[in-house]
């Protein structure tokens, strides 16, 4: 019997595994950058034959969110009131110090 249990047709997968040449294209990422990174162990990779392939779900861990600088003066003021509340608290000798530097009363 020819072909029993077997599929006629191909099925379209979810590609999950790239090549690092696939992965490069595909994410617009420098090729020589994910070699760098498998290199130093930040981005995970599986060597078969001559090719090194990388999971699709660790390239998309690997991208980092670009954060820009707070435009709003309510955002400044919530971004340094959350600096100042995880500082730790001064001892008096610490506020004499810093009162005298900057010339304030003690």
């Amino acid at each position: 019997m020819r072909g029993v249990g077997l599929p006629t047709h191909a099925t379209p997968q979810t590609i999950s595994r790239l090549t690092l040449q696939e992965a490069a294209h595909a994410r617009r990422i420098g090729y020589s950058t994910l070699r760098k990174r498998v290199a130093d162990g930040t981005l995970p990779a599986e060597r078969v034959g001559r090719r090194i392939y990388v999971e699709s779900a660790h390239l998309d861990a690997m991208a980092q969110p670009v954060v820009g600088r707070p435009r709003a003066a309510t955002e400044i003021d919530s971004a340094v009131a959350r600096v100042v509340a995880a500082a730790p608290r001064l001892t008096a000798e610490q506020r004499e110090r810093l009162a005298a530097i900057i010339g304030g009363a003690a």
